[in-house]
């Protein structure tokens, strides 16, 4: 248990729903584009959303515009381009340590959720990651968020990638492509995963790819180097109401619902018990941050898997050169820390 307990922080989070900033915000709202993968988000993305509800952003100074993508890799291509109008991006991390290794011109700064939430879903039948051995997996591409989770369940068999077979699924399609039988297994969210469970009887969860990889670095808030230096104080409070949003979910179930609810649309209607589960789920594993949520080993690990993996032409980066540090620094300092240790 955390020595000053969400419960307690949980009030001063509220009073910022409510209309306390905190020192140093501006007095008019100022203007962010966040880019976000996949309409309608998926649900351990709704804190961003909640933030925008809840007022979270503007009690911050900030006028936050969601610009949505098909997918982190698509996200994080946009957000490297000349001509993006992006100023943040929720990515899937490694991609965005491979874009900075290579030149993107991004950095990480904050993450609000740092472990891998995702299961491999297996059709009826297949019962172990051993059962893997000839089946058809569903990934967006080798090295990506999918592919990654396939292989460290693969690995907890003693498989490789050669004992299966890829087929190529962009994250829409890896829930039809599993209840159709056109894959035999896919990574996919926690909800998804229940979904397709509804939808085709037997269907089976092999593993959750945060105990499987549990120093893996899920996803990152990136931005340009330049826009970090020039316009510090926006992505602070930016930082700050995202802090806000995720302790404040830890104790607000009725809020964090009626958010979920309102942005995945008539994808889980009729479905409440979906949304509710998977919220259990997520305060269960505490896999929302509520400080900072850059855990310096989850870095260093996730850095190190990648060139394990060859995704850099020379040596890896170093962590400074990866991450901002001091953005998150900056946030704390305004809203205060948890117990050491709680990312």
């Amino acid at each position: 248990m955390m020595k000053r307990t969400l419960a307690g922080l949980f009030g001063l989070v509220l009073a910022a729903s409510l209309g306390w900033a905190g020192p140093g915000v501006a007095a008019a709202a100022e203007k962010l584009v966040l880019g976000m993968p996949v309409k309608p988000p998926n649900m351990i993305h709704i804190p961003v959303f909640y933030a925008l509800d809840k007022g979270i952003f503007k009690k911050n100074g900030l006028d936050v515009e969601v610009k949505f993508f098909r997918g982190g890799t698509a996200t994080h291509r946009a957000a490297a381009s000349a001509q993006s109008d992006l100023d943040a991006s929720w990515v899937p991390a490694p991609l965005a340590m491979s874009g900075i290794a290579g030149g993107s011109g991004l950095k990480i700064f904050h993450c609000m959720a740092f472990k891998n939430e995702a299961q491999v879903a297996a059709a009826p039948g297949i019962k172990s990651a051993a059962e893997l051995k000839g089946k058809t997996i569903g990934i967006e591409g080798r090295g990506g968020y999918s592919h990654l989770g396939a292989l460290a369940t693969l690995e907890s068999a003693g498989l490789k990638d050669e004992d299966v077979k890829y087929i190529m699924t962009p994250p829409p399609a890896r829930v039809p492509y599993l209840i159709e039988g056109k894959a035999d297994a896919v990574v996919i969210h926690v909800e998804q995963v229940l979904l397709a469970q509804k939808r085709r009887p037997g269907v089976t969860s092999l593993g959750d790819i945060w105990k499987l990889m549990p120093n893996y670095l899920y996803g990152a808030f990136i931005a340009p180097e330049g826009k970090l230096k020039s316009n510090r104080d926006a992505y602070v409070r930016f930082t700050v109401a995202m802090i806000q949003a995720n302790r404040a979910i830890y104790k607000d179930k009725k809020g964090y619902l009626e958010s979920a609810k309102k942005w995945i649309g008539p994808l889980y209607e009729g479905h409440d018990d979906i949304i509710e589960k998977t919220y259990d789920t997520f305060i269960k594993e505490r896999l929302w941050s509520v400080n900072g949520g850059l855990p310096k080993s989850s870095v260093d690990w996730t850095n190190s898997f990648n060139a394990k993996l060859k995704k850099y032409k020379g040596d890896p980066p170093t962590y400074e050169q990866l991450v901002d540090a001091g953005i998150v620094k900056e946030a704390l300092a305004k809203v205060g820390e948890t117990e050491p240790g709680e990312n």
